[in-house]
Formats: C-alpha cells, sequence, structure tokens
C-alpha cells in the first residue's frame, strides 16, 4: 500500500534527504551511490556533462549535498498534477530558460504519480523531483518510493547483510556466483542459499563499496536518474543517467521530462494558486534537530477556480473579424505560443478548455456538455 504523503509532510521528507545527502557514512548517499552506481557508469560515457575520468558517483552524491538544504520546496495537488500530465502531450520542442524555473534550487513532489509508466517492479511511479546548477545547465534527479513487496523482501536481506563484516559478505557473493542459480520449482532454498545467491546478484557493487545498511536510503525514496536538461531547444534531453536496474522505457522517460517542464510553464500562469503551507509543530522541531537553518516551508500549487472562459480567449483573428457566429462551441485545452519582448523568445502559454461563440447561441453539437470542475 502506497504512503500517502501531504504538503506539509514535504519540509521533514526534505530534511531528511539533506541529512542523508550529507552523511559521510556508510548509509549516506556517497556509499549508497557508489554501491548502486559506481564510480564510472556506463551511461555517464554517453553524457555530455561527464568526462570519462569523472568519480559520477561522488559528483552527483557532493552536489545533492550542497543544493537539497537549499531547495525551495513545492507540492503539486491532484488536480495539477493532471492538468500537467495532460498539458505535457502536447508540449512541443521548446528551448528552455532559467526564468522558467520556479527557483533556482528546488524540490518537487507531486500528490501522486504524474507518468504511470515510471513505475518498475521494484519501485512505484516517480513523484519526487529535484534540480539545481549543474554542468551544462540544469540538473534534474527524480526519486521514487520503493515497492513494500521490495522493501519486505529483497530489501531486507540486504539489510541483514549490511550488519555483517564486509569481507564476509564479498566471500558469500563469490561463493554464489560459483553456484548454479536457484531453480524455482525446487524446493525452498535454506536461508543461507537465498542468502549468497542474492550476494552473488551483488557481486560488482560490493567490489567497490559495502552495501548500505538501510538497503535504501533511509527517507524513503530511492534517486532513479538524472537528467541533465541544457538551456537549449528540448528535443528529449540526451544523455539521462538511470539509476541501476532503472526499468523504465524510453516512452516514459520522455513523457517524465515533458510533464516536468509543462508544471514548471504552468507554475508561472494565473491559472495557478500557490499557498505557503509550513510542516506541523512537532516535525518543526524534529527538522530543527536534524538542521536549524532548514526552511519548514512548502509552497502549495493547485489550479483556481475554473471559469467558464478565460480572459485572454480571443485571439487578434476574433477581435480582427466582423464574423456573426451562430454557434457555441469547446475550444479544447492547449497551447499557445506567447511573445515576450523581455527575453526576445515566445513562451508556451496552457488556455483551459472554455466555451467560445456568443453567449445566447446554442452549443454546436447539443445543449448538453459534461463539466470537470475543479
Amino acid at each position: 500500500m502506497s504512503i500517502v504523503v501531504t504538503a506539509r509532510d514535504v519540509p521533514e521528507v526534505r530534511a531528511r534527504m539533506a541529512s542523508w545527502a550529507r552523511d559521510p557514512g556508510t548509509d549516506g548517499a556517497a556509499n549508497w551511490f557508489t554501491f548502486w552506481l559506481g564510480p564510472h557508469p556506463e551511461q555517464a560515457g554517453e553524457s555530455r556533462v561527464f568526462d570519462l575520468a569523472d568519480d559520477v558517483s561522488a559528483i552527483i552524491s557532493g552536489t545533492l549535498a550542497a543544493q537539497l538544504p537549499a531547495a525551495e520546496l513545492f507540492y503539486v495537488s491532484d488536480d495539477m498534477t493532471e492538468l500537467a500530465g495532460h498539458a505535457a502531450t502536447t508540449l512541443t520542442d521548446y528551448r528552455l530558460h532559467p526564468e522558467d524555473l520556479p527557483a533556482q534550487v528546488g524540490v518537487m513532489v507531486y500528490a501522486h504519480p504524474p507518468v504511470a509508466g515510471t513505475a518498475t517492479d521494484q519501485h512505484e511511479g516517480i513523484t519526487v523531483v529535484s534540480w539545481g546548477p549543474g554542468r551544462g545547465g540544469l540538473w534534474v534527479h527524480t526519486w521514487a518510493r520503493p515497492t513494500s513487496e521490495w522493501a519486505t523482501g529483497a530489501a531486507r536481506i540486504g539489510r541483514v547483510l549490511a550488519s555483517l563484516p564486509h569481507e564476509q559478505v564479498l566471500a558469500r557473493a563469490i561463493r554464489g556466483s560459483q553456484q548454479p542459480p536457484l531453480d524455482p520449482d525446487a524446493d525452498r532454498p535454506t536461508t543461507d542459499q537465498a542468502a549468497d545467491d542474492f550476494a552473488a546478484g551483488l557481486l560488482p557493487n560490493l567490489r567497490r563499496a559495502p552495501i548500505p545498511p538501510s538497503f535504501s536510503p533511509a527517507h524513503g525514496y530511492d534517486w532513479r536518474g538524472l537528467t541533465p536538461m541544457e538551456f537549449t531547444d528540448m528535443q528529449g534531453w540526451p544523455g539521462y543517467l538511470p539509476s541501476n536496474g532503472e526499468g523504465m522505457n524510453a516512452d516514459a522517460k520522455i513523457a517524465l521530462e515533458r510533464t516536468i517542464l509543462a508544471t514548471w510553464l504552468l507554475m508561472g500562469q494565473t491559472l495557478v494558486h500557490s499557498e505557503q503551507l509550513s510542516a506541523p509543530r512537532a516535525a518543526r522541531r524534529r527538522i530543527a534537530r536534524e538542521d536549524p537553518h532548514l526552511d519548514p516551508t512548502v509552497r502549495y500549487i493547485d489550479l483556481r477556480r475554473a471559469r467558464t472562459e478565460p480572459s485572454d480567449h480571443a485571439t487578434d483573428d476574433d477581435r480582427a473579424s466582423t464574423r456573426e457566429y451562430r454557434h457555441r462551441w469547446i475550444v479544447r485545452g492547449h497551447w499557445r505560443n506567447q511573445w515576450y519582448p523581455s527575453r526576445n523568445d515566445h513562451r508556451p502559454i496552457w488556455i483551459d478548455p472554455h466555451l467560445a461563440g456568443p453567449e445566447d447561441k446554442p452549443l454546436l453539437g447539443g445543449e448538453r456538455v459534461n463539466v470537470l470542475r475543479r
């Protein structure tokens, strides 16, 4: 069963993430990334932001340690999440500008996964996004909760192995790798056989770092990948660096990237309502114990009350035309490129679904229409 995270929970979630990112021990981010990702993952060579000599894990964990404590916090409501996912399906390639970001450094939590295809056998759909400056422009990290099956199954074995001396676990992994794979149709293996087989699957990881005692980060979210977004035309943002055993297909990855961008663009429009909330008093005390400098507030991002027609629905063509319409009709939600002289470029503006045409005329296709109210 998935854990429901509310807006007021976000400051404490960030406090735990920041503490993990700065922990130099075996249960901290530096060891976690070294164990799961490795210093030189193959996928890093496909990115324009990493050199072959870079210790990728150290760079990522160091960046998170600096940025997570400084991040502004955002919680995206259910309705806003739905709109962002829908609007992303028609968002064309777009040149990302620094001023499109709601904050230079941020953590954004969706009320539910905006893209269902981001779920895997081991993880629920991605719901947390963090970002900040990085090589090439902007680094965007995605996070997801482990599934309950994974957390109570394989992760439990991992935590047991993590309690043993590293040399002992490494020896078990080597022993397990020299034995034939367990037959799922055979008798149930002994605990030692299952542990040896599990350790064998982690042998490459064990050769570079100890098992993190929490196996999954103690703050409750696994890092799922890094997208270095350059401030250039959006074309799928090449250079994605996934976590170990990603399992997310290319279509879901692109849909998620476009949804994140659509969310940022929508947050800059008047159709969005923003409200500052604070963590509960008990949570604020716990946050202060972690770091008294952490901001315990979060911006709750929701949609404003729906209107029948947007105030800017009349286009230049409409104003220039003297044609008299005999019907009303439904205009579907869509993006419109708005010219901004200050940046000498266009910016996509989302136009909500609305009724167009004279109010005293019949609705094209019949008088009955179902209205989804927010």
